[in-house]
């Protein structure tokens, strides 16, 4: 290729430093960029660039996934692996109020009553026919003992032991309303206790050290997992949905403004010198501006004044 001409690049150069002297903030204009949100946010436009761009990278990348035993904790410094597991295992106590509305929903209460109400119900039936007592104490010839002494008392009995049968399995039903409110109160303090807070953080901890021994070919399994047509089919709404928004197209213009106001008195070339990138920008703006400019008779204006 052709080297650049001396005073092209002299061009360029006096280019590139009156756009480091401008002010970032004249950059920044909220009304321009929710326009171009307009545009961008088209379906058909969403739908094209998601096609041709995003859904092959996000292919290659699957794939290129799907081969490597890299395990999650390589992404990490050792230190910073550490760190997390650590921080994951701390006792992870349950919020009280989602605790006591978990425990006085519907459903955990159906569930306790009729757990309770299962089990004492086995119990009476098996205390009336003489096993739930022999079992209750053990093996052995004790056990046969109680056995025997049961089924000779009901025999005793007769309809005296059924009857009284009878009549706990109809209190069953009194006693577990009776004593639900205490079985509650006695499964949310459990909840809200220490010991819970710290299995749940231990659990927790040992799943992320797990997680992160994982390999980047399992991960990318899981993903194959997703419908992500679905997902890309839905992708154009939802993005057309947003960018019409009213909250997210003032949260924009209001950030985009409180920008400004944190970058007054910066100018772009003070940008580029705090990120280490003022000479790299600059060299790239001489090899682009070169073939922009190339064969654009920039040279005959210039020397016509124009």
């Amino acid at each position: 290729m052709e080297a650049p001409d001396a005073d092209l690049l002299s061009l360029l150069d006096d280019s590139f430093e009156r756009l480091c002297a401008q002010p970032v903030g004249a950059f920044i204009d909220p009304e321009a960029a929710l326009a171009a949100l307009d545009h961008l946010g088209d379906p058909e436009r969403v739908a094209h660039w998601n096609e041709r761009l995003w859904v092959p990278l996000r292919d290659r990348l699957i794939d290129r996934a799907a081969k490597s035993d890299v395990k999650l904790r390589d992404w990490l410094p050792e230190e910073a692996a550490a760190r997390i597991v650590e921080r994951a295992g701390r006792p992870r106590p349950l919020p009280p109020k989602m605790v006591d509305e978990l425990v006085a929903s519907d459903r955990v209460r159906d569930g306790v009553k009729a757990t309770l109400t299962e089990a004492l119900t086995s119990f009476v039936q098996k205390a009336g026919s003489g096993g739930g007592a022999a079992a209750a104490v053990g093996g052995g010839m004790l056990r046969g003992a109680l056995s025997f002494g049961a089924k000779a008392a009901g025999k005793m009995l007769g309809g005296v032991g059924e009857e009284i049968q009878r009549q706990l399995m109809d209190r069953v039903g009194d006693f577990v309303d009776g004593a639900m409110s205490n079985v509650q109160q006695r499964i949310a303090e459990r909840l809200k206790s220490d010991e819970t807070s710290r299995a749940l953080g231990k659990r927790w901890g040992a799943g992320v050290a797990k997680a992160l021994e994982g390999t980047e070919a399992e991960g990318a399994k899981r993903l194959r997992r997703v419908a992500w047509a679905e997902v890309d089919a839905l992708a154009p709404a939802v993005v057309a949905h947003n960018a019409k928004r009213a909250a997210l197209r003032a949260t924009i213009a209001e950030e985009l403004v409180a920008l400004g106001a944190d970058l007054e008195g910066e100018t772009v070339g003070s940008l580029l010198e705090a990120a280490g990138l003022k000479e790299h920008a600059h060299a790239q703006w001489r090899r682009i501006g070169a073939k922009v400019m190339a064969g654009s008779g920039w040279k005959r204006a210039t020397d016509a004044g124009i």
